[in-house]
């Protein structure tokens, strides 16, 4: 009998005690077989090696075997078989086009919006791997849990061939739509796997390796999978190392981000990797275990499932008070009830009445006392152009929030200003300001704020002023304080942290669905209805025809950015005007020009 026949008859393996049939005896109980006198349905392999570069016909070759007599290849990793297998079973043919499930522009907006926690918080991962992707010229993919692509950003060249091949933004790579690839077989496995050239399942994917892992939350359920793909002939010996780590520090950060209010024990078996990027993380609610990191499950031999149900002496044979917090002294070691050491140390909550610390100043020379007083004064003569920032003003005791005057081109660092991963509000009281990324070596502006606008401002954001004005920053303690006092206060800022965040997916929403023509042209139409000054000659804007801001705010090379103005001079929808600006002769004919690129 063949290993296709025991798949259909579902005979049972006689060399396994647990029930299974034979096909499953021989990919899912074991990788390498009991024994050499084994039955020779577990031992027929062909020559497929896994050292320097594949044969490709050599692969696809064993596939065809597998599928079509059993004959179980040599070299190929079981989740692969697994996922052949899968795939064949779903009627998917290898020589076939993908059945792609493509969202509407209604439906990938949702998605973006549903997953925004996860896109920003892995954003810098997905930058961090892109640079060191860029000399193998590959691309770093972000999915939904479903293996729906939210993002894909890399190198141009190789995207254009992945977008042949559907690996897009807006199409889904679940293992039921393109059969065996490294996404979808990382969300069945729920490990980190690489599928390496003709290991995928469907022809038009032999062209690609990729490494892919699933990002999971503090209770263990799949968030989104990060994936770094690249042609298929580059080596992937320490890909799937930079997926690994990469998604360790989403993890971190999605960890910190749900339970930063939460008592947090940090722990691991070797003293001087607590605090490090390896350490065990759980999060205690009292004595109930609220969330945990893989680290943290590994270390300790737990499943999921203790998420929320196990309590602290059920994990520990040490009383809680009894963990310090300083990893290294002999009181932080610590008994599990299973008998194992561990090194811990305990970090308390953040509470709300903790003594509020100004932020550090932009402009050192003033003094903190000089400052207050010059926004004091300044109030009457802004009248309300600045509402918020104004009734903060008005609300709080000095010291409680930091008014800053900002010079155009000073930089803002949230990672400098933020007090112990707290978020601040931030409003700018007047000039403008620009919130923005950076990604495959270019600035993408994410969205400006001018007087009145405010936003929330995190470890990971960077700021630019554009023009000197003045900028108010207060903690969330702090800001949660003063709402009580003036609840007015919060309605007003509610909509503006609201507008930004939209403002955000927007930006996402339009690099996955348009070109950077489109980009441009409604970010010079955006420009003109706000700063365009109307002349005889139409309407201009005061921007250098070079475009280096234009190429930041729409995530596009400046080479780019000159070609496409270029064009647009060409056929007289613009007009140079000088070496500082430009010139709109028709607003109406520019802004038709969204029309015919949707």
């Amino acid at each position: 009998m063949t290993l296709t026949e025991a798949w259909n008859a579902e005979a049972p393996c006689s060399d396994c005690s647990d029930g299974h049939v034979f096909a499953e005896r021989c990919l899912d109980c074991s990788e390498t077989g009991r024994s050499a006198g084994s039955s020779a349905r577990h031992c027929s392999v062909a020559t497929v090696t896994r050292t320097g570069r594949r044969d490709p016909q050599a692969l696809l070759a064993a596939r065809h075997r597998f599928l079509a007599d059993g004959v179980i290849p040599s070299g190929v990793s079981l989740p692969i078989l697994r996922s052949w297998r899968r795939s064949a079973a779903q009627g998917l043919d290898p020589d076939m086009r993908p059945r792609t499930e493509y969202t509407s522009r209604r439906e990938m907006r949702e998605a973006l919006q549903r997953n925004e926690t996860l896109i920003q918080a892995a954003w810098g991962e997905v930058e961090t791997l892109c640079r060191d992707a860029e000399p193998a010229g590959g691309i770093v993919v972000l999915t939904d849990p479903e293996g729906l692509v939210l993002l894909r950003v890399g190198d141009s060249s190789f995207a254009e061939e992945a977008s042949a091949a559907a690996l897009h933004p807006g199409a889904n790579w679940g293992e039921t739509s393109v059969g065996t690839s490294a996404i979808g077989l990382s969300l069945i496995e729920r490990q980190a796997v690489s599928v390496f050239g003709a290991e995928h399942f469907l022809a038009r994917h032999s062209n690609f390796s990729c490494s892919a892992m699933p990002i999971l939350d503090p209770s263990g359920g799949v968030l989104g999978v990060l994936d770094l793909s690249t042609p298929y002939d580059l080596s992937h010996v320490y890909t799937l190392a930079l997926v690994r780590w990469a998604v360790e520090q989403v993890e971190r950060r999605i960890f910190e981000q749900r339970f930063g209010k939460f008592e947090l024990m940090h722990f691991h078996s070797n003293p001087y990797l607590v605090g490090g990027p390896h350490e065990g993380l759980l999060a205690f609610d009292g004595d109930r275990l609220m969330g945990a990191n893989r680290n943290a499950v590994d270390l300790l031999g737990l499943t999921w499932s203790a998420v929320g149900a196990m309590r602290f002496d059920q994990l520990f044979s040490v009383e809680r008070g009894s963990i310090s917090g300083a990893a290294s002294a002999d009181d932080c070691m610590v008994q599990t009830t299973r008998g194992s050491t561990l090194f811990a140390r305990m970090q308390t909550p953040f509470t709300e009445d903790r003594k509020v610390h100004p932020v550090a100043a932009f402009d050192h020379e003033e003094s903190d006392e000089a400052k207050w007083s010059c926004a004091e004064a300044g109030r009457e003569a802004d009248g309300e152009t600045d509402a918020i920032a104004t009734r903060l003003l008005r609300v709080a005791g000095k010291g409680q929030i930091s008014v800053r005057k900002t010079k155009a081109g000073t930089l803002i660092y949230g990672a400098e200003e933020v007090e112990e991963g707290e978020e601040s509000l931030f409003v700018v009281k007047s000039g403008r300001v620009r919130c923005f990324t950076s990604f495959e070596g270019k600035e993408l502006t994410l969205f400006t704020l001018d007087s009145g606008d405010a936003m929330m401002l995190h470890e990971r954001s960077m700021l630019e002023a554009k023009k000197d004005g003045e900028v108010v920053m207060v903690t969330m303690a702090t800001f949660r304080q003063l709402a009580k006092a003036d609840p007015e206060l919060a309605l007003r800022v509610v909509p503006e942290i609201e507008r930004r965040l939209e403002k955000s997916i927007q930006m996402i929403e339009e690099m996955a669905f348009h070109g950077a023509r489109y980009r441009l042209v409604r970010t010079l139409c955006e420009t003109a209805d706000r700063d365009g000054r109307k002349a005889n000659r139409g309407v201009v804007i005061d921007i250098a025809p070079h475009g280096e801001d234009l190429a930041m705010q729409i995530g596009a090379t400046r080479q780019t950015v000159s070609t496409v103005l270029a064009e647009l001079v060409r056929c007289g929808v613009l007009q140079r005007n000088g070496n500082s600006s430009l010139v709109i002769p028709d607003i109406n004919r520019l802004k038709a020009e969204l029309a015919v690129q949707r």
